[in-house]
């Protein structure tokens, strides 16, 4: 009898090749980002304040720095984030690059880790970790700082939080001090909701909605606010400022609860550059690796063709910065590098 024999088939993705040049885009990008905004306010003598450091991924990019305070309100984050600083502490690259294996997060070790870090927390003059909220006043202990970077927390907080927040910062800062915020933007307000981070199922909801789930925190999902850049640079300049009311209804604080700010402004925008985040790749598209770089290549007077190299993507992007206009039409992420205001 013969015998019966079975071909298989690799399975590939047609749209792959799109994907990987996103990626490709993405990191290029956020090593432009990082280059043109923050490497020079890392001196090695400063004291730089991570608020809101989530998994600890910008520790890395800060160590260079004489000291370094991460904030992280959130147990779990704030137990990874202490993991990664120990890594650095003991120069541990093997476990560091096992951290960032999403599925090395699923194992028991990873679980271990985590129960073990609390009995035995970094030690280090360096860098201090607080389980806390990044405008508590227990941080002020730890400073004043030259620098404050709050890295894609603002767009998942309300307003009365981000308000005492930039109060906080401000009080924070050495004289004359920087903040840097990345945060997500749009050319209008709109808010939606995910049920897990980097999610592209995500749906429209109201700005009571939107609040509600700040209030109840991560079970209820993750809230994302969308804020143009004119009302970002109010909102860092003014928190408190009563026209704000109008937008943000029963989210509007009158004033700060905890910290003394002048009357004047606090923070001025030194500069701002949009890019795109890695997680809004559109694999379907037939023009482009963004759904949107058809609309930037016909606004640019580009022919409207599809993207064929990392090299086409960051022209585009180079190109919208320098439009004032297209910058806060397009791109889904925004840095912001502003300087604390003193008042003599």
């Amino acid at each position: 009898m013969e015998k019966i024999t079975t071909t298989t088939y690799d399975t590939i993705d047609p749209y792959q090749r799109v994907t990987d040049l996103a990626h490709e885009a993405w990191k290029a990008r956020d090593r432009e980002v990082w280059d043109n905004n923050l490497e020079d306010l890392i001196a090695s003598d400063a004291v730089i304040l991570d608020a809101g450091c989530g998994l600890g991924r910008l520790l890395p990019r800060l160590w260079s720095a004489k000291k370094i305070v991460l904030v992280e309100s959130d147990r779990r984050r704030f137990s990874h984030a202490s993991v990664v600083a120990n890594c650095l502490i003991d120069e541990d690259k093997q476990l560091f690059e096992k951290l960032k294996d999403d599925d090395f997060v699923q194992t028991d070790e990873y679980h271990r880790l985590l129960q073990q870090i609390h009995l035995s927390p970094p030690n280090s003059e360096k860098v201090q970790l607080l389980n806390d909220v990044m405008e508590s006043k227990a941080i002020m202990e730890y400073g004043p700082f030259d620098l404050i970077v709050c890295s894609h927390v603002f767009e998942h907080i309300s307003l009365d939080t981000i308000q005492e927040s930039v109060a906080a910062f401000y009080n924070f800062l050495k004289p004359n001090g920087s903040l840097v915020i990345f945060a997500s933007k749009s050319p209008m307000l709109y808010h939606v909701q995910s049920k897990k981070e980097f999610d592209q199922a995500r749906e429209l909801i109201t700005r009571e909605e939107f609040f509600n789930i700040c209030k109840k925190g991560h079970s209820e999902g993750l809230g994302i606010r969308y804020m143009p850049f004119d009302l970002f640079q109010t909102i860092l300049a003014t928190p408190f400022h009563p026209k704000l009311k109008e937008t943000f209804g029963d989210e509007f604080k009158p004033q700060s609860e905890y910290y003394q700010i002048p009357s004047t402004p606090l923070f001025k925008v030194e500069k701002w550059e949009a890019y795109h985040s890695e997680f809004y790749t559109h694999k379907t598209m037939k023009v482009g690796t963004y759904i949107e770089y058809p609309q930037i290549q016909s606004r640019l007077y580009l022919p409207v063709k599809p993207i064929e190299s990392v090299a086409e993507i960051l022209e585009l992007e180079h190109q919208v910065n320098q439009n004032e206009t297209l910058k806060k039409m397009h791109l889904i992420d925004m840095v912001i590098v502003a300087k604390k205001m003193d008042c003599y």
